[in-house]
């Protein structure tokens, strides 16, 4: 994953910002699509299209090909993790992040995938999208622990679901940031 440059010196980084009154950007959120493939097997080039075309694929074996989900899901605001140091000096330290999804197609194939086989443990690399279409993972993808549960509610009038985590440690945010090249903006793939 590319990181930051950070100075190696007492400077500060001075961010670049871009606010308009007049047309200000905003992006919905929800994440809609999770995409997952084996560790040691990341993109060359995340942004293009071709590339993820020819890897996609939800039944094909093959370490390189990646699986991609159809979700309900967020990526909540990861608590700091700031640590103080001699001399009241501040420093960054690693956080824990997650994101939280939900999969409401429950067929035995996910069933048995998604619970029952991810029940094996081991990592994966990811990268997200919201329904609006705005990517993050990089082309080295976030490597992560995910993990799903079987969630059957009371109610006749809920849908059965699986509830997944996805984990990992950090000091930075995931790279990414960019638009979609596998889904458009109407949410088609």
């Amino acid at each position: 994953m590319s990181l930051p440059l950070c100075p190696t010196d007492c400077s500060s980084n001075l961010p670049a910002v871009d606010f308009d009154k007049c047309n200000p950007i905003t992006n919905n959120a929800e994440i809609s699509k999770l995409y997952f493939t084996t560790v040691g097997n990341p993109l060359t080039n995340y942004a293009n299209e071709l590339e993820w075309d020819g890897r996609l694929d939800n039944s094909a074996s093959g370490a390189n090909k990646i699986r991609m989900l159809t979700v309900i899901g967020e990526f909540p605001a990861v608590g700091d993790n700031e640590k103080e140091i001699s001399g009241g000096r501040k420093k960054e330290g690693v956080k824990d992040f997650q994101i939280n999804v939900t999969v409401d197609e429950t067929s035995s194939t996910n069933y048995n995938s998604l619970i029952r086989n991810m029940e094996c443990g081991g990592n994966y690399l990811v990268w997200f999208e919201t329904r609006d279409g705005k990517m993050w993972g990089g082309n080295s993808g976030i490597e992560a622990f995910i993990k799903f549960k079987l969630n059957i509610s009371k109610s006749y009038n809920d849908l059965i679901v699986f509830d997944g985590t996805i984990k990992w440690k950090s000091q930075y945010h995931p790279e990414g940031y960019i638009t979609s090249p596998v889904t458009d903006s109407t949410g088609n793939q």
